[in-house]
């Protein structure tokens, strides 16, 4: 055998011993991989999942008289990258998955057949199986380890999602409190197939809830709003009454083009459904300087630019406004409060907002406004200055018809 650091024990008193320099290099060299083995082990020992196809999991969970524990994940998620750094390096999470249960991490993406059997839709979702791969419960989001333990327990007591969702919408005291409780109520019914029911829950908060709750206004008319759309994949009627929801708003604005209740409903139910040329249409009949065009301006901004027509996308998203959302959103990116989220979460924000930035820097050039231009790609750069970012903002730029703004 040869090598540097090939050892064999000396065969005659006159075969010449390793070095001492050789002896220490082999001492270093063993002590390494013993640090690396022990290391590996570790880790393996801290983590309560294990590298198990689903029929064996389900099989060894049958023997051991456990459950199936699968924490359905992608590789772009956010919560499921903060479910990894700490949920699941709790020390007592590790403990009672691996008492309760044979634990598997699963990339739905990759197994989109097993995802779609449990009605995976969102991420994470982590789905408490019987042997036999009947659902017990499911839990859907982030949770930190206290939360997690507390609603894994009540599951596996009997006590599943839909139960303590219901049981906190009747305990929930206070308008942004009932909001929340009935459209987190809304959200487990609609997993759990009772749509009808579901739907109830979504147009409560629409029509009442998250109108009396003033913090709620944003949520009402975007992630509410998606909601409703989401659940009329599976049931129509829910399609229908979002339809009917706008067309009573547009009725309002056909006496009062202005009224801004009217024309956040009327902007944000066209979107959900897939409808954004009607709010297009409706913003082409207002006048030219009317603030209605930019108040439902964010929900046409990119039909106008795909079509070229800068003078109106400023008018639809004006620098000034978009400057004031842009600034806000990185100074929270950049916040304490968003110390604790993984750092490629962050960053995907910060790309979302630069993508932003490049279609904004587009409207102004092409609307000659030259010197909001430069101040906004000043903005971006001193934000990011990688090789894709400059890309981006040359990319609009020449699209718009003025690539020497980009400065050299």
């Amino acid at each position: 055998m040869r090598g540097a650091f090939a050892a064999r024990a000396p065969s005659s008193p006159s075969m010449t011993l390793p070095s001492k320099a050789h002896r220490f290099a082999l001492a270093l060299l063993c002590g390494l991989g013993v640090l690396l083995q022990t290391r590996a082990l570790a880790e393996e020992a801290a983590s309560p999942f294990q590298d198990l196809s689903f029929d064996t999991a389900l099989k060894k969970a049958g023997e051991e008289n456990k459950i199936v524990f699968v924490d359905f994940f992608t590789t772009w998620c956010g919560p499921c990258k903060m479910l990894d750094e700490t949920t699941w390096r709790d020390p007592a999470v590790i403990a009672l998955l691996k008492e309760k249960t044979v634990a598997l991490r699963i990339d739905a993406e990759k197994n989109a057949d097993l995802a779609n059997r449990y009605h995976v839709e969102a991420y994470p979702t982590m789905a408490l199986l019987k042997p036999d791969g009947t659902v017990l419960d499911t839990l859907v989001g982030y949770r930190d380890a206290k939360t997690f333990t507390a609603d894994f327990t009540s599951s596996l007591a009997g006590k599943g999602s839909l139960a303590r969702a219901k049981e906190a919408s009747d305990q929930a005291k206070g308008a942004d409190a009932q909001a929340q409780a009935r459209f987190n109520l809304g959200d487990e019914l609609a997993r759990k197939g009772s749509y009808a029911e579901a739907l109830a829950e979504y147009l409560w908060c629409f029509d009442d809830g998250m109108k009396k709750a003033q913090s709620y206004s944003g949520v009402r008319v975007s992630f509410l709003t998606s909601r409703i759309a989401d659940l009329g994949k599976h049931y129509p009627p829910a399609l229908d009454a979002l339809r009917t929801r706008r067309d009573a708003a547009a009725k309002v604005l056909e006496e009062a083009p202005g009224d801004s209740s009217a024309l956040s409903d009327f902007s944000s139910l066209n979107h959900a459904l897939g409808e954004d040329p009607k709010t297009l249409a409706f913003f082409d009949k207002l006048p030219p300087q009317s603030p209605a065009r930019t108040a439902i301006g964010y929900h046409v901004f990119d039909l106008l630019l795909e079509a070229k027509r800068y003078d109106d996308a400023v008018v639809a998203m004006p620098y000034a406004s978009f400057m004031q959302t842009f600034q806000a959103i990185v100074a929270q990116a950049h916040s304490p409060a968003m110390s604790g989220l993984p750092a490629d979460a962050v960053a995907s924000m910060l790309a979302y907002q630069i993508t932003s930035a490049a279609k904004e820097l587009e409207a102004l050039a092409g609307a000659g406004q030259a010197d909001n231009a430069r101040a906004l790609i000043k903005t971006v750069l001193d934000l990011d200055h990688s090789d894709k970012t400059l890309a981006q903002l040359r990319e609009h730029l020449a699209r718009a018809g003025h690539p020497e703004l980009m400065p050299k």
